[in-house]
């Protein structure tokens, strides 16, 4: 079986389409790198050579780690580095990874932490007793604090502090604290340090026994859907604005095409007169419909009650008849409350979380009303639904 990676793995939750043009018909593109994965690849080095040369017994001086850092910024710069953010230019990013490699450099000075096992060291992680599910990993350093304590370091340089919850359900480093815990034989302890390395912050966490065996569990059943994955239909989202494929892809070939033609080709193209005219209709329809629904909101209350008056679910016309159905309806918390931020953690916890499709709220909602559950995760969740009674009208002929 082909041996994943998290990066792999991450590729397919973000977008099938993305997955199967990069991993299986390994489309070639000019690829364009984002000035935010060159910032993060320089400043990755810079901190390599720091420990590198201090297992020479050298320590650089702040001052050479920024010399270096200009010299391999200039080295590895070419004009196609995209950057999205058209507001700020090269030299904001370059700014910005020196006070990275600064607050960094004043944070751990002088480097007396621990021993340097491995920089940007390969890891291979077995998943099964068999090998038959294998990931691999590099880890950006591993650190031995005192005999069998180990610590996996990563370096990060997004521009946003993830929420807590970021390093409780990380995958990667627990990836690879499984791998480190399978290669070196006297592991007591291994903790994950992640390096916010834009607001100068460390975080960490751990993992028990158990929650790994989860973790394997959860990562081979996500191998198993990539393998017997036949559709791998695009999921459009603001990442498509880094995607080197998106020249390529369905969702924005057409516009791809249509920006290469001169301004006084450009409208008539037949897409954009057709999409044009579409929205055309679109308008007037929902102009149409403003007049109407208001009355016809009228007519379906007066429907509801009059089915209830008379104790009847089916209402006669001349030549049509209505059904009244009612039904209930479970509803979940809105996103980015703190109600659904606790609803998905405890669906995470009991290891339903890629059951429910990163909570599909349909396939969770099926699960509650068809599917066997646990008594008392049902009853936890439950605290987070709330049940609706609602009236559907049906019209049909007689």
């Amino acid at each position: 079986m082909t041996v994943y990676s998290h990066s792999r793995l991450s590729c397919f939750e973000q977008c099938h389409h993305k997955y199967k043009l990069q991993y299986i018909d390994r489309v070639e593109t000019e690829i364009e790198e984002s000035i935010e994965a060159f910032l993060g690849s320089r400043v990755h080095e810079v901190l390599e050579k720091l420990y590198l040369d201090l297992n020479y017994q050298k320590i650089n001086s702040l001052e050479e780690l920024i010399s270096y850092l200009h010299e391999i910024w200039n080295k590895n710069w070419d004009d196609s580095i995209v950057i999205v953010k058209v507001e700020y230019g090269p030299d904001n990013y370059l700014k910005m990874a020196e006070r990275f490699i600064t607050d960094y450099y004043k944070r751990y000075h002088p480097f007396d932490q621990g021993k340097t096992i491995a920089l940007e060291d390969r890891i291979l992680i077995n998943l099964d007793d068999e090998g038959n599910y294998q990931l691999q990993g590099f880890i950006d350093r591993l650190v031995e604090v005192e005999d069998g304590f180990y610590e996996i370091h990563d370096y990060k340089t997004n521009s946003r502090l993830p929420l807590p919850e970021y390093v409780e359900n990380d995958r990667q480093l627990a990836l690879y604290m499984i791998g480190v815990k399978n290669n070196y034989p006297d592991v007591k302890n291994v903790r994950l340090i992640w390096h916010f390395l834009a607001f100068d912050k460390e975080l960490d966490s751990t993992r028990s026994d158990d929650e790994l065996e989860n973790l394997k569990k959860d990562t081979i059943e996500l191998i198993d859907r990539i393998e017997s994955e036949e559709r791998f239909e695009a999921n459009p989202s603001y990442l498509c604005d880094w995607c080197e494929y998106k020249p390529i892809c369905k969702q924005w070939s057409h516009l791809y095409k249509i920006m290469e033609k001169p301004d006084n080709e450009y409208m008539l193209d037949s897409g954009v007169q057709l999409v044009n005219r579409y929205t055309e209709l679109k308008v007037k329809r929902k102009e149409f419909l403003d007049e109407v629904d208001p009355e016809l909101c009228k007519v379906e209350k007066a429907l509801f009650a009059f089915a209830e008056k008379e104790d009847v679910d089916v209402v006669f016309g001349s030549k049509n008849k209505v059904r009244i159905k009612e039904f209930e309806q479970i509803k979940f918390p809105s996103k980015n409350s703190k109600e659904r931020i606790e609803l998905e953690k405890l669906l995470k916890d009991n290891g339903v979380w890629n059951e429910v499709d990163q909570l599909d709220t349909t396939a969770l909602n099926k699960i509650l009303t068809e599917k066997k559950i646990d008594p008392a995760l049902k009853e936890k969740i439950n605290r987070f639904v709330k049940l609706e009674r609602s009236k559907r009208v049906y019209l049909s002929k007689k």
